[in-house]
């Protein structure tokens, strides 16, 4: 397996690790990443892997919304682009020698920058590859590697993509089993698991594995107004671990002399399925595998997709989910106070949140490691037959 080092590539790669573990005991499964990249944090980061390796690979960089005119003048990632394109060269070096190693039947390949040298590698050795596509805008490694990949594992329905369907078998993204849709008395287990009281509402606002400043931002600026105007509501804000200390601090001095106003800031949590389990709504960014997590728990969101990620894919998810009204959408432009109103608007309308919910539900893939991990040693069946 190769992949980057973001919870979206992680969560999904461990999950696929025990999806193939628990079907074939005796397979071997690898894992190569970047070099660099902090595990430390996973609470079960490497229990079924049998290898583990890392490259210092290269990346090219792309900032979605620039101009033509701004990328010519942005001398210094120009620079580190040019840097970087012989990082790659060296590590198809490295890949090529840890493939030899280990002889892997199969290449898995989640995306990330880290996946092109290993991808060109597996390529020159001529071992079988298989990726998988996240979002509904492939990654440019996936983009590079999978015109020689054999299946090409999409985490959204075929039809979103723009490549050849030759080779696409939707699968879904491979999430936390341990999420799963969610009833009344399942929720009011995990509220209590979390220190919530069972019968309030809990909204609860994710930023993804990095945290988001401007979510962040929004949700400060409209706090007080929101658990004002909504007594029982316990806010839940996962800031991100860079920006925890910071929130907290804003909390602080919003909230002071009014102890009555619930609010819980965590930086990160190896335990998300318990916050989003007890979530009555929740406010997000839209990254696929965040997305198909709360899909796997039926849950109504908000999502304000980050316009500046490469390929603008976080909009795209949210455009595609918004289609057949499987979520609210919020621009990231849009003032506080208009997220304000769509909070309180779905807080107040249990019906609009189960109605969402549903149809956020209805996307949802559970089975996504299982079928990934069938086709693998599918293929490394193939493979020795031969």
């Amino acid at each position: 397996m190769s992949g980057g080092g973001s919870g979206g590539h992680i969560t999904p790669l461990l999950s696929l690790a025990r999806a193939l573990k628990s079907r074939n005991p005796n397979c071997s499964i690898v894992y190569i990443g970047h070099k660099g990249d902090k595990f430390d944090r996973l609470e079960q980061r490497f229990e079924n892997f049998d290898f583990v390796s890392f490259v210092n690979s290269g990346k090219f960089r792309r900032y979605h919304g620039e101009s033509v005119l701004s990328h010519l003048l942005d001398f210094k990632t120009i620079a580190l682009n040019i840097r970087d394109f012989f990082r790659v060269i060296s590590s198809i070096g490295k890949a090529w020698r840890i493939l030899k190693k280990v002889k892997p039947d199969v290449l898995f390949s989640k995306g990330g920058f880290v996946a092109v040298p290993v991808g060109i590698a597996a390529k020159i050795r001529g071992i079988p590859i298989v990726t998988h596509d996240s979002d509904t805008v492939p990654g440019l490694a996936n983009k590079i590697i999978g015109r020689w990949a054999v299946v090409r594992a999409t985490g959204m329905p075929a039809e979103f993509y723009n490549f050849s369907q030759s080779n696409v078998v939707y699968t879904g993204i491979p999430i936390d089993e341990r999420i799963r849709p969610t009833d009344k008395s399942t929720q009011e287990k995990y509220k209590k698991s979390v220190g919530v009281n069972p019968d309030h509402l809990v909204l609860l606002v994710a930023g993804g594995s990095l945290g988001a400043r401007d979510l962040n931002d929004k949700i400060l600026k409209i706090a007080v107004e929101l658990l004002t105007a909504q007594p029982n509501l316990h806010l839940i804000h996962i800031t991100g671990e860079q920006n925890e200390e910071e929130v907290k601090s804003q909390y602080s001095i919003l909230l002071e002399g009014a102890p009555n106003k619930k609010v819980s800031v965590l930086g990160f949590t190896h335990e998300l399925y318990k916050y989003i389990e007890a979530a009555d709504l929740i406010v997000s960014r839209a990254g696929a595998t965040a997305i198909a997590e709360f899909a796997a728990a039926h849950k109504p969101c908000i999502v304000i997709p980050n316009p500046f990620l490469t390929g603008g894919h976080q909009v795209k998810n949210a455009e595609q989910l918004q289609k057949i009204g499987a979520v609210e959408v919020v621009a990231n432009d849009a003032s506080a106070e208009m997220l304000l109103g769509k909070i309180i608007k779905l807080l107040t309308s249990p019906a609009k949140r189960r109605s969402l919910g549903t149809k956020l539900g209805g996307a949802a893939k559970l089975e996504a490691a299982d079928d990934l991990a069938k086709i693998l040693l599918d293929l490394n069946s193939k493979k020795h037959e031969k």
